[in-house]
């Protein structure tokens, strides 16, 4: 009989090459302005001379704050955490509307908004809390016909979007310098913070635009924890980078995690159905030993959980 595979290790390495062994992990990541998510992980790549480099969540290169950068078999969770809350500070500029929402578009109109007051935005936020319809802008990565729409918006072309459901938790407004407003933006996955920014702006009948944006988190993936990009660089020089890897579990650690015997490991290690006696009424858990091992779906008639990704060296 053919042993089973070993289980990935968690933010360590899996097996390979000893010159270049591959790496499995996570990298909270501060991404600085003017660079693109892609931009950051073909970085990373170079830093962990491995290919298999992927990230939860795409920052526009405005954007600042938070990115989460997965590594070897981490890409395979990776998903997980971009489904997470979000936390952002806004900064929103009242009387002028950009083509993209953002500071990075043409400027399509302008408005007097002299008029402004705190007391007016007060009031308005409100109607922009809880779950609420929002419309995707056109300048974004959401497809049409198989093509990105912001292909389509520099094409001159606009169409149709249909507005979709978020939860925005909670709206703060940390500061107002006229016509700036700086915003606390506490929101669901899926949340597009131009859209707020210029449906805030249409509903006080001054247009406005994003003009500054910085993710505060992700999840449990937190700004003051993250490392900047020109330090992970500059300890990678060093061999020192794999410090700031975390493991990969964390991208699951909104999910029951099981601790299985050596028995039912090699079983998952198989794709085997299990049985476990799992608290809570999730249907999604991941299961672990001496490490991550594998991803795992509860069949809804009984205790008998399927594994759906089993994390092992190749």
């Amino acid at each position: 009989m053919t042993a089973p595979r070993k289980p990935v290790s968690e933010a360590g390495q899996r097996s390979g090459s000893a010159a270049n062994p591959p790496v499995t992990g996570l990298l909270n990541i501060n991404k600085p302005p003017d660079m693109t998510s892609h931009d950051v992980v073909a970085i990373v790549r170079r830093i962990a001379h491995q290919r298999r480099v992927g990230h939860a969540g795409t920052l526009d290169p405005m954007a600042t704050g938070v990115l989460v950068v997965a590594l070897g078999a981490a890409t395979r969770v990776v998903e997980y955490v971009a489904e997470g809350s979000k936390s952002y500070r806004a900064t929103l500029r009242f009387g002028v509307i950009t083509d993209t929402w953002d500071a990075e578009g043409e400027v399509i109109e302008e408005r007097d908004a002299s008029g402004l007051t705190l007391a007016a935005i007060e009031a308005a936020l409100p109607a922009f809390t809880g779950e609420i319809q929002q419309v995707p802008p056109m300048y974004s990565a959401l497809k049409r016909g198989g093509q990105p729409l912001y292909k389509l918006a520099r094409q001159g072309i606009t169409v149709e979007r249909e507005p979709r459901p978020v939860t925005i938790y909670r709206l703060v407004i940390e500061n107002w310098s006229p016509p700036e407003l700086t915003l606390r933006v506490d929101c669901s996955t899926g949340t597009y913070v131009r859209s707020l920014a210029y449906d805030l702006g249409q509903a006080l009948g001054t247009g406005a635009h994003l003009s500054a944006l910085t993710r505060l988190a992700v999840g449990q993936f937190r700004l003051e924890d993250a490392v900047e990009l020109d330090e992970l660089q500059s300890q990678a020089a060093q061999g020192e980078w794999q410090r700031h890897l975390l493991p990969m579990h964390l991208a699951l650690s909104h999910l029951p995690g099981i601790m299985v015997d050596e028995d039912t490991a090699r079983r998952i290690s198989f794709g085997q159905a299990v049985a476990l006696d799992v608290q809570g009424d999730s249907d999604i858990g991941y299961a672990y030993r001496e490490g991550f091992l594998a991803l795992l779906r509860r069949d809804p008639s009984n205790k008998w959980w399927h594994p759906s990704k089993v994390l092992l060296s190749l």
